[in-house]
């Protein structure tokens, strides 16, 4: 479980993003939410800044136990990091790491607030998870950012999003967002275990059940990222996006307006995957639960051993 201490904190780390009154359960050994695959130094002032934790850890892919083990680096941001899950077990690599057995060696490299975005306001491309995925050599390659990218001013978030990834045509993948993640595709090819390079996917984040959490515009994550992180799939000669955001409800929120979860709608559009009675934490509308992190990780599992469950673009 998480420990006690909480910080009143958003999803973002810097302080100058933090817009929402949600307390986030920290974890000590850190002083950052989540559970990545990181260490503090031990003259770390964990009483610090939660911006200044993230930017003092030390991140690494865990070490493979032998030679044939394949390697999954799992990049993202508070979402893979595991935020609102109940212990470092029951993040979505974590389950991953259980479902695909011993033959794969799971590393979590979520950090909390981070963006795609070069220009965003915490850019992966700048946080310690990022010097661990360019100091290692993978296997697999799993990539999830874009809803911290979603941040707007109208929203009451950060400016991150630039509002150019669509055009009359559809998306456009001249927008700043899609030739950010060009660059980090080209790059992760050069990270392979062999000269091909490791096998890469993308995934469709989980939708945003309320409007403008944690300063987010919903119409980003829940109607451009599903035609969006497809068409950068197909441009960059991926196989299809892995897509998270309708196995966590996101298409059946045309029978459900996402005005919110609560414990009273845990039959609607998945409220289940976001609100846990047994956990402290409830609908905070972003972060998924355990039940929601297990059916990511089944999800990605069976794209990764079965090559099935992914979005192709229409």
């Amino acid at each position: 479980m998480f420990p006690a201490r909480l910080l009143l904190a958003a999803a973002i780390l810097a302080p100058t993003s933090a817009h929402s009154d949600d307390a986030l359960p920290i974890n000590d050994a850190l002083g950052v939410p989540g559970f990545p695959d990181c260490t503090q130094p031990v003259e770390a002032d964990l009483q610090g800044s939660v911006e200044a934790n993230a930017l003092s850890l030390t991140c690494s892919q865990r070490a493979k136990g032998f030679a044939s083990q394949k390697s999954v680096g799992c990049v993202g941001d508070s979402i893979t990091a595991g935020v609102h899950a109940s212990s470092g077990s029951a993040t979505y690599p974590a389950m991953l790491q259980k479902k695909l057995g011993d033959s794969f060696k799971v590393t979590n490299l979520g950090a909390c607030g981070s963006t795609m975005l070069k220009a965003g306001d915490s850019p992966f491309w700048k946080r310690p998870q990022y010097a661990a995925l360019t100091a290692a050599k993978w296997d697999i390659v799993v990539i999830m950012l874009g809803t911290n990218d979603a941040k707007d001013a109208g929203s009451g978030g950060p400016h991150n999003w630039p509002h150019d990834c669509v055009g009359a045509g559809g998306v456009n993948l001249d927008c700043a967002f899609a030739k950010d993640y060009q660059s980090m595709i080209e790059l992760v090819r050069t990270l392979g275990t062999t000269p091909a390079g490791p096998d890469i996917y993308v995934m469709i984040p989980p939708p945003l059940m309320q409007d403008r959490a944690y300063g987010m515009n919903q119409t980003v994550i829940n109607q451009i990222f599903p035609k969006l992180v497809p068409a950068i799939a197909a441009a960059n000669k991926l196989h299809g996006a892995i897509d998270v955001f309708d196995n966590l409800g996101g298409n059946d929120q045309k029978d459900f307006p996402p005005s919110g979860c609560t414990l009273d709608t845990l039959d609607k559009a998945k409220c289940g995957y976001y609100c846990a009675a047994s956990q402290s934490w409830k609908c905070d509308q972003c972060h998924p639960d355990d039940a929601g992190y297990d059916a990511m990780a089944e999800v990605v599992k069976q794209v990764l051993v079965g090559g099935g469950l992914h979005k192709e673009l229409a």
